[in-house]
């Protein structure tokens, strides 16, 4: 797993907004660091390419935006976190634009061009570790049960709405598993879910290593 690089305020500005947009952006995070793409993360127009990313998550009326880069071996950066003010247009402000620009300009600098310039937070546990989510681990099983569950959904052909029939779940609750919306799915319903797609769902407890013990999906 990729550690995280968070620059200047991101961090904060993350933790800024409403406890499910975090969760659900922490989820984005967390697929980008084990080598996947959520499907709330879109190339970044005007950076040449799928290195810039931004996470795009609406809630409430209200757009808000997280922008990282896949475009370093040893890091993942967050190099931005906003709230879109206007809801006008699908395109980014230019003054969030200019501020992704200059984050990643210094990124590319290495490691200790960066912390010249700002603040860098790094962690090398999931993203929802790093954000002190007081049920990190949880999500982390979370998101590796939804994952499985999509991967099962894809290699079938399934649409949505054959999905949906399975799952016992309606259409726009399917969308929202598809769309990887983790703080709307408890760990009880995920495993429910891989039952109904004729999964047999095994639970081994086994002592920890040290310390405390971690909850992991083995698939």
């Amino acid at each position: 797993m990729k550690p995280l690089g968070w620059i200047g305020s991101a961090k904060h500005d993350l933790l800024e907004f409403p406890d499910n947009v975090v969760r659900d952006i922490g989820h984005a995070l967390y697929v980008a660091q084990i080598g996947g793409k959520h499907p709330s993360a879109k190339p970044l127009q005007g950076f040449g390419g799928a290195g810039v990313l931004e996470i795009v998550e609406d809630y409430a009326g209200d757009a808000y935006r997280a922008v990282y880069t896949v475009r370093f071996a040893e890091v993942i950066y967050v190099l931005h976190v906003f709230q879109k003010k206007s809801r006008r247009g699908i395109a980014t402000p230019r003054r969030e634009i200019e501020r992704v620009r200059t984050r990643l300009r210094r990124a590319g600098g290495g490691i200790s061009e960066v912390a010249k310039r700002e603040a860098v937070i790094y962690s090398t546990d999931s993203a929802f570790h790093a954000l002190d989510l007081p049920d990190a681990d949880d999500l982390v099983l979370r998101a590796e049960l939804m994952r499985k569950i999509g991967e099962i959904v894809a290699a079938r052909g399934l649409t949505q709405s054959q999905a949906g029939a399975l799952l016992r779940m309606d259409q726009p609750r399917v969308s929202a598993l598809v769309k990887g919306k983790i703080a709307k799915f408890s760990t009880d319903r995920l495993l429910q879910a891989l039952s109904d797609l004729g999964q047999d769902v095994e639970l081994r407890i086994t002592p920890a290593r040290a310390g405390k013990g971690r909850l992991r999906v083995a698939a």
